[in-house]
């Protein structure tokens, strides 16, 4: 699991490449393209009798 709480993370900014009238130059939030990510991973292992499985063989 990813971001369980949901906050609103941001990894950086882009900067424009000229400044502003006012001299400042504008930025844009890089933020993740999803807030939450969940994974779920499933292992099954097939065998002839039903009780070996390739965690040996690694």
């Amino acid at each position: 699991m990813n971001n369980i709480l949901g906050f609103n993370n941001i990894n950086g900014y882009q900067y424009a490449n000229t400044p502003y009238f006012n001299g400042q130059f504008n930025r844009q939030a890089l933020r993740p393209a999803a807030d939450q990510f969940f994974f779920i991973r499933f292992f099954w292992s097939i065998s002839e009798d039903g009780t070996e499985n390739q965690l040996d063989n690694l």
